[in-house]
């Protein structure tokens, strides 16, 4: 209990620093313009860049001012790895701040649910089901929260979300080096970098869903087949 009352201080006392000056205001889209010129070229931005992802994340930072950050500063490729390395930093030490803090207390309340939510993680796919998580508009910490309440192994749960955020950070990070190179001189190269930036992100989000739609439509197509199928045996033996 003592432990859990110290992830919950731990994360409200982040949210509230974070939420309010003078912190909040670099964390905004406006605020990292701000600090693009005084960061771009300094040796020691890309360490700040892997802190601020390490201590942000877990206290429920949204992901996207970092990888705005990282694709100003360093470019699509560089800032594509940079964004990487962060987010797997950031969401090792969620992980760990929730096993550490947090699992035992979920574990005791709900030990049954946790057991179901472990069954359910492996009948979906395992590896591959947890790589899928990470194509869905949902909060990075809390999906790295709740695989550390549930149980899920570190090598599986930081395996898949390097795996996933390879296909996904190098999408954004080229959205955010197209929108700091907006104002440069050559306006119709960077109009067609920005529509496909804006189209690939488009894709990103509606993947997912439109996955989710066609395996629903499977499972109809094949329990209707089955039903018809019964009926029909059904109809033979009378």
């Amino acid at each position: 209990m003592l432990r859990f009352l110290a992830l919950v201080v731990i994360l409200g006392g982040g949210f509230a620093l974070l939420r309010w000056p003078p912190v909040a205001q670099y964390l905004t889209q406006a605020g990292i313009l701000k600090l693009q010129g005084r960061l771009q070229g300094a040796w020691w931005a890309p360490v700040a860049l892997l802190a601020a992802y390490a201590v942000l994340s877990p206290v429920g930072v949204p992901a996207s001012p970092l990888m705005l950050a990282g694709g100003m500063l360093f470019g699509t490729v560089k800032g594509s790895l940079y964004n990487l390395l962060g987010l797997v930093l950031g969401g090792a030490t969620t992980y760990w701040l929730g096993r550490f803090l947090g699992r035992d207390l979920i574990v005791h309340l709900a030990g049954a649910k946790v057991k179901k939510v472990e069954r359910a993680i492996s009948r979906r796919g395992g590896f591959w089901g947890m790589v899928s998580l990470r194509f869905f508009p949902l909060p990075y910490f809390l999906v790295n929260f709740c695989a550390a309440f549930a149980g899920i192994r570190f090598p599986l749960f930081i395996g898949s979300t390097t795996v996933g955020l390879c296909i996904t950070v190098p999408i954004y990070t080229y959205f955010a080096d197209t929108l700091a190179h907006a104002g440069s001189g050559d306006r119709a190269g960077v109009l067609v970098k920005f529509v496909v930036a804006v189209v690939l992100l488009l894709a990103l989000t509606l993947s997912p869903r439109l996955w989710q739609a066609r395996k629903r439509r499977e499972r109809y197509l094949r329990v209707t087949a089955e039903r018809a199928a019964r009926r029909s045996h059904a109809g033979i033996l009378t």
